[in-house]
């Protein structure tokens, strides 16, 4: 019996481990792609790292108006969603659950807050999020980190779109990541299998001490 529960335990313990610690589902740096942009340069693209671009495309630069992110993670490209015109990306989601979506956004230095908004929605519905600033009066990019929960089900679109002036230059996005939350079955699993196992030790060394004396 005490092999049982320690094998049933450690079973429930593996299967709940994985989705215990945020589950990473994409990250997207938009470096090193084959069809990225030289230094200094910028190009216009239908896909990119993932993300199928909208009727203008997906804008990648390389320090052609702004310096990229000093985040570690940052690289030399970002993206541009005004390219010709208000573009977007999009993705489709290969799995359900609760979601937690971070990324980096800057407006487009010199250029007023009307022309920077980005919004994010899922399958068409906002997220509640608009990223949306001025450049007015900046030199270079001013990155800050944004991000925002949401539950989605498998086959969901997550869509990035620029949606201020459509005049070719608006805000900036980088290092989109998406990671899953563990649900609260999955954590009350792990606290279960952990009971269980600290448990069937309990037992054993009372057993232990038992045959000793």
């Amino acid at each position: 019996m005490k092999s049982f529960i320690l094998a049933a335990s450690a079973a429930a313990v593996a299967a709940a481990s994985p989705a215990v610690a945020a589950t990473p589902v994409f990250f997207s740096g938009f470096e090193n792609l084959p069809n990225g942009p030289a230094p200094n340069t910028f190009v216009i693209v239908n896909e990119a790292d993932g993300w199928t671009g909208g009727p203008n495309g997906i804008e990648l630069q390389n320090r052609v108006a702004g310096s990229p992110s000093i985040d570690p993670n940052g690289g030399d490209v970002f993206v541009e969603l005004d390219t010709t015109a208000n573009s977007s990306m999009s993705r489709v989601l290969t799995s359900g659950g609760t979601f937690d979506l971070s990324f980096l956004y800057s407006p487009r230095p010199g250029n007023p807050s009307a022309s920077n908004p980005i919004v994010v929605t899922l399958s068409g519905s906002s997220l509640a999020y608009s990223a949306q600033a001025s450049g007015t009066g900046l030199s270079d990019t001013f990155w800050v980190t944004l991000g925002t929960r949401f539950t989605a089900k498998a086959g969901d679109v997550l869509t990035f779109s620029a949606v201020g002036t459509s005049d070719s230059f608006g805000g900036y996005v980088d290092n989109i990541s998406l990671s899953g939350v563990p649900e609260p079955a999955t954590w009350a699993l792990m606290i279960l299998g952990f009971g269980a196992v600290g448990g069937a030790m309990r037992r054993r060394r009372s057993a232990g001490s038992l045959a000793t004396a």
